[in-house]
């Protein structure tokens, strides 16, 4: 069985940061490849091994990023339904031959009369731009942002267009490679697969083509309507080595596991495609770091789930339990089958024998968890258990 570490992904294995529309937004993505059907797989992203330090002169022009297309949504406000806001999904373009970073604190996203007057201004739209940062030369990307005039206190306007004012400047400090391949599957109804939660999500595979240790796989998928209408980004994430800090992507690593769809706001029963990126940022250093083991005792059990006996390496967050042992796959999966059957839970059982990583999903009476299990490295897997009620 392949032992080696594998990425961070979905519940055990990825990191995600979720998309929220307000009047002020969350976190970073970008975008780069050719649209693909919800049932289809992109190609390869393009390769390239780059650490770009452009050689440019102090007059170059720096020009500003383009708007190439939006659309309006509902704000659905949970806490206040009379709420009138509306958000916007903008697509923007960097016209730049070079990387640019944006400078965050300073942007405003206007939203322009058939006068030609500013009726509204944000200064706090979200770019879902790389590490929240940066774009590549001529790279399409999104952003998104309320229309708060109900929130805002201010009568609300008609508007016919937008304008975003966005300052530059030429990003000479960045590393990163385009060798990471990233593949979309079926989409999925998480509450009938019994993952926790609700809503949609989607199969992702993340794999480090390159031949450099990473220390992250940043990705985001874009989406469009059966009219080609851009919507907004589907999802956006970070896929990272986690449990240790001194474990890395190595190349050839692979990661499989569900995204959740953030969009909520259109009927997702309606078929949508979708565009994804992903690029690999490098590791701080491509040396090979021997494992260290985790620190922390075995709590004995959490919020009622038994902890296996010889964990170690524990720790406790607020929905989530991590340890590691030296016992095999099928010990661990053995172990909890048993003890959540014992426990009066339904099971459902999936299992990547190849990727050595297994999802035990258990069920009952409005309580919902898995325990996910994947090699930590040689001869040691990470298990990491999630409860939601």
């Amino acid at each position: 069985m392949d032992m080696k570490p594998r990425i961070r992904f979905i519940i055990l294995f990825i990191i995600v940061i979720p998309i929220v529309f307000a009047c002020s937004s969350p976190a970073p993505t970008v975008a780069y490849t050719p649209a693909v059907s919800s049932t289809e797989t992109t190609a390869p992203t393009p390769t390239a091994n780059v650490t770009p330090e452009p050689s440019l002169t102090p007059t170059q022009t720096v020009l500003d990023l383009e708007i190439v297309e939006w659309s309006e949504w509902p704000y659905a406000s949970p806490a206040d339904p009379s709420n009138t806001d509306t958000h916007v999904e903008v697509l923007i373009r960097n016209p730049n031959d070079f990387p640019v970073k944006v400078n965050n604190d300073e942007d405003e996203l206007r939203l322009i009369n058939a006068a030609g007057e500013v009726v509204f201004t944000n200064p706090s739209s979200f770019f879902y731009i790389w590490q929240g940062d940066w774009m590549l030369p001529g790279e399409t990307a999104a952003l998104s942002a309320c229309v708060c005039f109900w929130t805002s206190g201010v009568e609300k306007q008609d508007w016919e267009s937008l304008e975003l004012i966005a300052p530059l400047e030429i990003a000479t400090d960045i590393a990163y490679t385009l060798d990471v391949e990233v593949t979309l599957g079926e989409i999925i109804n998480l509450a009938e697969a019994h993952l926790g939660g609700s809503g949609l999500g989607i199969e992702t595979t993340l794999t480090n083509t390159s031949d450099q240790v990473l220390e992250s796989i940043p990705h985001r998928v874009l989406a469009r309507d059966a009219s080609g209408r851009y919507v907004g980004v589907a999802f956006a994430g970070n896929a990272v080595v986690s449990f240790t800090e001194n474990i890395s992507i190595q190349p050839g690593d692979t990661a499989t596991g569900i995204n959740v769809i953030e969009i909520d706001y259109i009927d997702m029963n309606v078929p949508l495609t979708y565009e994804v990126a992903a690029i690999g940022i490098p590791a701080q250093t491509t040396a090979t770091q021997e494992f260290a083991w985790p620190t922390g005792t075995s709590a004995g059990e959490w919020r009622g789930i038994p902890i296996m006996p010889d964990a170690v390496g524990s720790e406790i967050f607020s929905n989530e339990y991590q340890f590691a042992t030296q016992a095999d796959l099928d010990e661990i999966v053995r172990f909890y089958e048993t003890e959540l059957s014992n426990l009066g839970f339904e099971l459902d059982l999936t299992v990547d024998e190849n990727a050595g990583y297994a999802i035990l999903a258990f069920h009952k009476e409005g309580t919902t968890g898995q325990v996910a299990i994947a090699p930590l490295t040689e001869g040691v897997y990470a298990v990491v258990i999630t409860i939601s009620t």
